[in-house]
Parts: C-alpha cells; sequence; structure tokens
C-alpha cells in the first residue's frame, strides 16, 4: 500500500450533526496521512454520483462504511445512494473473496443487525461511545497504514525439511473417475506449479473419458429417443458428468491465472471432434458434442470472469474451431446457434438452453468448489453472456453492417442475435451484480471493442438501437409470459451502460 492509502468513505445523510460527524472522522484521517475521499468535499456541482460511487469504491485501498440504523436498513431494502453503493460493493466481494478491503464503523446501532447483510461477519470498529474517539481512531488509523499494534512474530523455517511440500511427491492417481478427485489434483499441481504432474494427469484422463463417452451412447441411447425436454436434460446430464474429469482439470487452470495452465482453449476442439463419435443417426444424441461445447465455453467464460479476467473469458468465444460434421469447416463460437444456447440436444430452445446451466449448480456438485455459491455463479454466467453481447454489437459495427439495427424493427425483417438474451432472465440483483462485475476492469471492458478497431463513440451511438432491439425481441417471445417484468426491468439498467462506464 502506499505512504498514503487512498480510504472511500461510504454513509448515510442521516442528519446535519452525523454528517459533521463523518467530515470530522475524515478530517482526522487525512491529518494522519490517510487519503480521505468523501462527498462533502470530492462531489460538486455537476458531477456524476454514480460513477463518484463506482470509481471511489474500486479505486479504494479500503472502504469504511459507517454504519446507523438508517444506513443498514437502506442498504438491507437497496435504497437509493446505498442501495447503489451496495451493489458495487458485492461486485468487490465477488472478485475479490475473504477481502478485507471493506472496514465496518459501528457509529450507531439500537437492533441486533449493526451492519448490513452484505457485508456479513466482518470485524467492526466501534465508535458508538465518543468519550473512546481517540483510542478508536487509533486503532483505524494503524489498520489503514498496516502498522499493527501487536506485532506479529517471524514465520521461522521448517524444522523437518523432508516433510515440505515436494511437486514431484504429489500422487496422481493412475485412474481419476470423478470430478472431485480432479479437482483436487490438479488444485495441488497448480499450486506449486508442477507443469509436468499437470500434463501426465490430462493423458491419464483424456483417453478413457473420450471413449467412456462413445461407449455410452452407443450402448444406452441409439436404441432410443428422447419424448421430453425432462429426459434430455438427463440425457446431457451423463454427458457432462462423463466429460467432467477433464473439464474439471481445465476448469482449475482458468481459475488459477497462472499463465503456464490458464490456456485451455483446445478442450473445446476436443469436445466439438470426439474420436469415433457417430455424427449421423438420431440429431439429438449426434449433437450431443455441440451441448458439450456449450456447457465448456459457458463454464470456461464464468469462471473467467469470477477470477477478473474478462479478456480470457471472451478470447475462447473468438478463436476459430472446427468440427469435422461441417467438413473442416472453421467458425466462431458466437457465431454458432447451436453453441451459444440453441442446442439439438436440449430442445433447440434457448430458454431450455440457459435454465440447463443456470438450475446445474444444484446437480453437478463439482461447482461448488469453483464458485463460492449459486448467486455468484450466477452472477459470472450473466457477466460473461453480457460481454459476449457487446462483442456481437462490436463485430457488427467492425463489419460496417450497423446500419442494420435500424432497418430490424419488424416482424417481417426481425434481428437475428446470435448470442441469445436468455441472461436477462436473472433476478435484477443479478443482473445488477453481473454489470458490476463488467466494470471491476475497465480497461479490459474496452478491448471488446478497441480490439475489433471500433471506438466508444461508434458503440455509444449504436447502444440505444441495440437494447431497443432487446426490447423488440424479448417482447415478441416473452411479452405474455411470467418473465415478461425481470426482462423488461434488467433492459432498462443495461440501456444505462455506456452512462456508467
Amino acid at each position: 500500500m502506499s505512504e498514503n492509502p487512498k480510504v472511500f468513505i461510504s454513509y448515510s445523510h442521516d442528519s446535519p450533526e452525523h454528517k459533521q460527524w463523518v467530515s470530522e472522522l475524515a478530517a482526522r484521517l487525512r491529518r494522519d496521512g490517510i487519503d480521505a475521499i468523501l462527498d462533502q468535499w470530492d462531489l460538486g456541482l455537476g458531477n456524476d454520483v454514480t460513477r463518484f460511487m463506482e470509481r471511489g469504491i474500486v479505486n479504494a485501498d479500503r472502504v469504511l462504511v459507517i454504519c446507523t440504523d438508517k444506513y443498514v436498513s437502506k442498504a438491507n431494502a437497496d435504497e437509493g445512494g446505498v442501495g447503489y453503493e451496495r451493489m458495487i460493493v458485492n461486485a468487490e466481494l465477488v472478485q475479490n473473496l475473504g477481502t478485507d478491503k471493506f472496514i465496518p464503523i459501528i457509529r450507531q446501532a439500537s437492533g441486533k443487525e449493526k451492519t448490513p447483510t452484505f457485508l456479513g461477519t466482518r470485524v467492526y470498529a466501534d465508535f458508538r461511545n465518543d468519550s473512546q474517539f481517540d483510542a478508536e481512531c487509533e486503532k483505524l488509523i494503524r489498520e489503514l497504514h498496516e502498522i499493527p499494534i501487536i506485532e506479529k512474530p517471524p514465520l521461522g523455517k521448517n524444522p523437518f525439511p523432508s516433510a515440505e511440500l515436494d511437486p514431484q511427491l504429489i500422487e496422481i492417481p493412475e485412474e481419476v473417475q470423478s470430478a472431485s478427485v480432479a479437482y483436487a489434483t490438479a488444485a495441488k499441481l497448480v499450486r506449486v506449479g508442477d507443469v509436468f504432474g499437470w500434463r501426465q494427469l490430462i493423458k491419464r484422463v483424456r483417453p478413457g473419458i473420450f471413449t467412456s463417452l462413445v461407449q455410452w451412447r452407443q450402448n444406452e441411447l441409439d436404441r432410443q429417443k428422447a419424448e421430453s425436454i425432462e429426459q434430455l436434460v438427463q440425457v446431457v446430464d451423463k454427458a457432462v458428468e462423463i466429460i467432467s474429469p477433464l473439464m474439471v482439470v481445465a476448469l482449475v487452470g482458468v481459475e488459477s491465472g497462472r499463465e503456464e495452465f490458464r490456456d485451455q482453449k483446445s478442450l473445446l476442439d476436443d469436445l466439438l471432434n470426439i474420436s469415433e463419435w457417430n455424427s449421423s443417426g438420431y440429431t439429438t444424441w449426434a449433437n450431443i458434442p455441440e451441448a458439450l461445447g456449450y456447457v465448456y465455453h459457458s463454464l470456461h467464460g464464468g469462471v473467467s470472469m469470477s477470477t477478473n479476467q474478462l479478456n480470457l473469458s471472451v478470447s475462447l468465444a473468438r478463436v476459430k474451431a472446427h468440427n469435422t460434421k461441417y467438413n473442416g469447416e472453421s467458425f466462431y463460437i458466437w457465431q454458432k446457434s447451436n453453441l451459444t444456447g440453441w442446442m439439438d440436444s436440449l430442445g433447440s430452445s434457448c430458454t431450455e438452453g440457459w435454465n440447463y446451466l443456470t438450475n446445474a449448480y444444484e446437480r453437478w456438485e463439482w461447482l461448488s468448489p469453483i464458485f463460492e455459491d449459486k448467486s455468484e455463479y450466477l452472477t459470472s454466467l450473466v457477466a460473461y453472456y453480457m460481454a459476449l453481447n457487446i462483442h456481437e454489437l462490436a463485430s457488427i459495427i467492425a463489419s460496417g453492417q450497423q446500419d442494420t439495427l435500424n432497418r430490424s424493427f419488424s416482424l417481417n425483417h426481425p434481428f437475428s442475435f446470435n448470442v441469445p438474451l436468455t441472461f436477462m432472465s436473472e433476478t435484477r440483483d443479478i443482473n445488477q451484480r453481473a454489470i458490476s462485475l463488467l466494470f471491476r476492469n475497465p480497461e479490459a471492458l474496452m478491448e471488446l471493442w478497441t480490439n475489433l478497431n471500433v471506438k466508444r463513440e461508434q458503440m455509444e451511438s449504436s447502444w440505444e438501437n441495440w437494447v431497443r432491439l432487446f426490447e423488440f425481441w424479448l417482447g415478441n417471445v416473452y411479452r405474455n409470459t411470467l418473465m415478461w417484468d425481470v426482462y423488461h426491468y434488467n433492459v432498462v439498467d443495461y440501456k444505462k451502460f455506456f452512462q456508467n462506464l
């Protein structure tokens, strides 16, 4: 941390007296070398309030959350500026699980809830007693300058050197038949940077898995046909279960963020071109590899987003893949409808395709070590598909076809999205957190269009029509369903994207 750590102060305007107290606390911090950011000083007439909050929270080294009954009530009810700050803080917590960036400051608490629910059980500083103000300030200032009151003893060497972790001692099972074993082994190898062991693990996992997949289809599928979407889900789940050990190893590499492990694009080609897979016969079963490709690139994108690797998430969709079924034709993932949600193996419905993904957290137990909970899982998936959607618009502009957006508001000439808009069907909270996840790395976000030589001005000028097409398309498909209100409000939030960037 710098000599003058930057601290953003989040509070509610309960009363003039409370504002004065917060101002005095901030002034005390600044006198002791803390660069305190406070709206009373740093937010002037004409400034963008939401941008001030976003940049303040994201760019600060630490954030002081001044907790009062009114602040806690507003944050938990998602009201006003406090509610918006809660959304930004949630995005930060999603990105940095276990972070100590947020420090609750208890100024006043008359009930059981001293802090908002989004701060969980974080240790707080107690400023309720004014007579203890100086003592609490000293503790807080020491914490912000990273000068502890009690020094932690230095860590000595292991007195038993032979017990130190040695990459060569990590045992790689002869047979890896479950995703949980694959995850545990891959995680150990990544931690010690054992690239050789990693390759050996893949060599032991890969051949048997594809052989098992082919045999399973021949023995169980080729003699039957699907009768319901529930049966289709069960069949694709079985295929995912068979392939999951290899998929998990790849996702651990992505999750690590380490250069020697994180490039896992080749698995997509493997899934789309399974050796000895019969591409003829009943289309629903023949196209199972494409369903596996859909699952993998979606999870790859979600893991990348949850670990702040936006560039990596979209890089897989930008790579040209090929499928022997199409005579070796190369294509971009985001341009193939059967790889973005409209899969024959799940009824060719993008709604069913999205539901399959979003309901998977309960079905696939191996997702829980990768994503802390379902909320993080859904937020990451939505953020990834938002990134693909933004990339799709940038690609249209880069190809000089943005004028087609103006001509697509007609049932006779409807616009056909390559990336389905089903990501808009999650709750408004998930949708807002996903947007904040994208904003976590503004430079990488802008590369979604700058890498295609598209300027921000071009994106902004096309954005209104782009989102109007959302409303047009979603209205035609879902207006008379229970989902319409969810879609509508999420589109309204998405429309403000460039206002907040």
